[in-house]
C-alpha cells in the first residue's frame, strides 16, 4: 500500500487519543479509515504506543476479582441478556458498595441494559444480595409487555412517565403499586411507552 500524506490532526495526539479508548466512535472510525489509507506517520506512532502500553501492562500485578465479581462476569459472558429467553438478567448482579455509607449513580453516566424482551431495558441503581433487594429503573416501549410473576418478597413500583397496564388497572405517572410477597403479578404492558422506579426482590419467578 502507497503512503499517503497526513491530513487529520497531530499524529502523536491522535494515536495516544486512540491507543487510550478514548476516541468517540466517529473519530475512531476516521482515524482508522486514515491509517487504513497508509498513513506511515501514524502507523509508526501507534508501533511506538504500542511497545510503550505493553510494558506498562506488564508492570501492573494482577488483582484477582471478588468471588462474586467473577461469578457475576462469568454468567454474563457465557450467557448474553436475551439469549436465553430469561428477561430476568438481575438474577447474577452482585451486591453494591456505598463508600462512606452513600453511592450516586449520575444520569449522565446511565447504563441501560437489554433484556430478554425486545422493546424493554433496565438501569441498575442499587442491589443488596443479602436483602435478596434491588433498586432499578426500567423502560418499557409502546406495546411491550412484561410477563406474569410471583414476587418472592415486597415489590414496589412508581410510575415516573407514561402508562402502565396491570390487568384491568392502568397506572399513570405518580400512580404507586405494592406487592406483597408470593403474591402473583398479571401481565404488565404499556400501551404508549413507561419508565418506572422499582424495587424489587432479585428472586422473582416467571409463571
Amino acid at each position: 500500500m502507497s503512503e499517503i500524506g497526513h491530513t487529520i490532526g497531530e499524529p502523536e495526539e491522535l494515536a495516544a487519543l486512540y491507543a487510550a479508548g478514548a476516541m468517540t466512535g466517529e473519530h475512531m472510525s476516521e482515524f482508522e479509515n486514515h491509517v487504513r489509507a497508509g498513513c506511515e506517520r501514524c502507523r509508526s506512532e501507534l508501533r511506538r504506543l504500542d511497545l510503550a502500553m505493553e510494558e506498562l501492562y506488564r508492570a501492573i500485578e494482577p488483582v484477582p476479582p471478588p468471588a462474586a465479581v467473577r461469578e457475576a462476569l462469568l454468567a454474563r459472558v457465557a450467557t448474553k441478556p436475551g439469549e436465553s429467553g430469561n428477561p430476568q438478567v438481575w438474577r447474577d448482579w452482585p451486591s453494591d458498595t456505598a463508600d462512606g455509607g452513600m453511592l450516586i449513580r449520575r444520569a449522565a453516566e446511565a447504563a441501560w441494559e437489554p433484556v430478554g424482551i425486545e422493546g424493554i431495558a433496565i438501569r441498575r441503581l442499587f442491589v443488596d444480595r443479602q436483602r435478596d433487594q434491588m433498586t432499578m429503573l426500567v423502560r418499557m416501549a409502546p406495546g411491550t409487555a412484561y410477563p406474569r410473576h410471583v414476587h418472592h418478597g415486597p415489590e414496589e413500583c412508581l410510575v415516573l412517565e407514561g402508562d402502565l397496564r396491570v390487568g384491568d388497572t392502568v397506572l399513570r405517572a405518580g400512580d404507586y403499586q405494592r406487592a406483597a410477597p408470593d403474591s402473583q403479578h398479571g401481565v404488565q404492558s404499556t400501551e404508549g411507552g413507561c419508565l418506572l422506579m422499582i424495587v424489587s426482590s432479585l428472586s422473582d419467578e416467571l409463571i
